[in-house]
């Protein structure tokens, strides 16, 4: 079992088999520190509770990106330290991938509706499901990380 991480406020979290199945997905879970949003990790530890245990976890490798003002890095680092205390209990390999690596080699560009229109096309029945908004982006990008990390 592979979990995915699309780090953000606006990320998700999917659990993708070996063979390629979408598990199960949801939105990031959140809650807010003084004025700021932050990682639910509570939430993210109960809801992966609930499948079977991942046996590799593959977060997307974040970093500031050009004209991101200095708060919202901040922010964003936050998120990811977060997500790295959240996905320790499981004491399994965790693989960072850059999202021009994990894009360039499924065809995909910063188009959030091609992110989504991708995954549906991979998971199938399973994916329109559990990806059904245009703010499932996040599940969808967590989902086909995924699923590069299985392709290598």
């Amino acid at each position: 079992m592979i979990l995915g991480i699309d780090v953000g406020a606006n990320g998700g979290l999917a659990l993708v088999s070996p063979t390629r199945e979408l598990i199960a997905g949801t939105r990031m879970p959140t809650m807010t520190v003084r004025g700021k949003t932050a990682v639910d990790a509570v939430a993210v530890i109960n809801w992966v509770s609930l499948y079977p245990r991942p046996t590799r976890i593959v977060i997307e490798l974040v970093s500031a990106m050009k004209g991101q003002g200095v708060t919202s890095m901040f922010q964003f680092g936050r998120m990811l330290g977060g997500i790295e205390c959240a996905v320790q209990p499981w004491q399994v390999p965790i693989e960072y991938i850059t999202p021009a690596v994990w894009k360039k080699a499924l065809g995909l560009s910063s188009d959030k509706q091609a992110s989504l229109d991708a995954a549906h096309t991979a998971f199938g029945e399973r994916g329109r499901e559990l990806i059904r908004y245009k703010a499932d982006d996040g599940i969808a990008e967590a989902g086909l990380l995924a699923l590069y990390s299985l392709r290598t």
